[in-house]
């Protein structure tokens, strides 16, 4: 191998290497870092964790009104009860119990807000302009969390 190609050789495999460190980078700044949960997102995506037992949990993404808010169940299970097994539509049940954040929708169903504005079904997808701004909050629409178990992971995407 002469030593010209040996030269463009080694400096391709050091932008690749540098491509690859600049990609890992950018992955846990945009689907978020455990460390770093419930901080403002300054990206435009990011891939929660929603837990049972916490009434609401930031994503950290923060919209404005006339934003695009997409948001995405993946995977997992939860309960809002002991020994149950629902996903992000929830269990069904009576959607008038008053054990229900929002009366009329499935129980145990995610659900979301942003900001103090009141909340809205998400189940396993949600897509629309939104009219509030602030931080966009996900949870399970139940208000008695103490025998709650399980989460699900989310995906948030908002488009300006």
């Amino acid at each position: 191998m002469k030593p010209r190609n040996s030269f463009y050789i080694l400096s391709l495999i050091w932008v690749l290497l540098l491509g690859g460190a600049a990609c890992s980078f950018t992955y846990s700044i945009d689907f978020g870092n455990s460390s770093r949960r419930g901080q403002p997102n300054l990206s435009n995506n990011a891939i929660v964790e929603v837990p049972a037992a916490t009434q609401w949990s930031s994503t950290g993404i923060i919209v404005r009104p006339g934003d695009t808010l997409i948001i995405q169940y993946l995977a997992g299970s939860w309960s809002p009860w002991p020994g149950g097994n629902v996903d992000a539509l929830g269990s069904g049940g009576d959607p008038r119990c008053p054990c229900n954040v929002i009366m009329g929708v499935s129980h145990a169903a995610l659900i979301g807000k942003i900001g103090d504005s009141p909340p809205f079904l998400v189940g396993e997808s949600f897509h629309q302009k939104v009219a509030e701004g602030g931080v966009v909050y996900l949870g399970i629409n139940d208000n008695r969390l103490s025998d709650n178990s399980g989460s699900l992971t989310v995906k948030i995407e908002k488009i300006h």
